[in-house]
């Protein structure tokens, strides 16, 4: 339990580090660029995004960085024969509100950029720009390539380096309810929410309304950067941190080579299916 609790902490310590990167990023590139403009005495166009979506995508975001800071608090302070920490949520029951919560999400993220900045999803983000072909092919290579480098080679390292450091640690909540589901109903919601729910809500979030704005207002190369650390320490577990952290990298540069969001939301649907394939086959062995 100790090693537990010290794992939340490096994760509650990474996240509030990559957000204190991220303000000076944007004051330090919002600096250089007055003085730029200065000195030319030329003003820059403006561009999709500025610094009121740098304030508005946090209000979605916010409903994802929480959960590091809930673990790190709660974690440890059940005590033995606490009545409330032997209450169990049924499975489906907590899937439907997970389902239910990246509903939300998704719904302001889209509402934030359609109705508030007047601007269109499809257009911003290249929705149309490929064709099904063309964004199924792109994401099954960029899948498998994922799942090799980040599922197999980087995950791998993660994890022996962080046994050495503080044992064997949780798994993360939804592969412990997968593995330990034997209802056909959960395990149907419970792809649903890996393979189309998270994908996609994700995906339009951080790739797309976060490191738009943060690349934008800073560089692109920053913005990748810290928002691939705020897309790996909200998923609450630090063995998956290094992996998911180069796998956002990955989805990045998938995005700005096509211009099409639908290919990162494909390869990370791509990603999240085989990565249930593998542990549903895996026989322990």
């Amino acid at each position: 339990m100790d090693d537990e609790i010290a794992a939340k902490h490096v994760l509650l310590d990474f996240e509030l580090v990559t957000l204190i990167a991220l303000a000076i990023g944007v004051g330090v590139y919002a600096l250089a660029r007055r003085l730029k403009r200065h000195r030319s005495g030329l003003e820059q166009p403006p561009g999709d995004f500025d610094g009121f979506d740098l304030i508005l995508m946090f209000f979605p975001a916010m409903l994802f960085l929480i959960n590091p800071i809930a673990e790190a608090l709660v974690v440890g302070k059940e005590e033995p024969g606490d009545l409330t920490a032997e209450v169990e949520t049924s499975p489906i029951l907590s899937i439907l509100m997970n389902l239910g919560y990246f509903t939300f999400v998704g719904v302001m993220t889209y509402g934030l950029i359609e109705w508030v900045r007047n601007r269109s999803v499809s257009d911003l983000f290249g929705l149309r720009r490929l064709s099904p072909a063309n964004i199924i092919v792109l994401s099954i290579i960029g899948g498998v390539f994922s799942l090799l480098l980040c599922g197999w080679l980087v995950g791998d390292f993660a994890n022996r380096y962080l046994e050495n450091l503080f044992g064997e640690l949780d798994l993360q909540e939804p592969v412990k309810m997968l593995r330990e589901s034997e209802s056909p109903v959960h395990l149907i919601l419970a792809v649903i929410m890996a393979c189309v729910a998270a994908p996609f809500v994700e995906e339009l979030l951080f790739r797309g309304y976060m490191y738009r704005t943060v690349g934008e207002l800073t560089h692109p190369v920053f913005s990748a950067v810290i928002i691939a650390g705020l897309f790996a320490v909200v998923h609450g577990n630090l063995p998956a941190l290094l992996p998911l952290w180069v796998f956002s990298l990955l989805l990045t540069i998938a995005y700005e080579a096509t211009r099409c969001l639908w290919v990162p939301i494909g390869m990370h649907a791509f990603f999240n299916a085989a990565n249930i394939v593998l542990m549903m086959t895996d026989t322990g062995e």
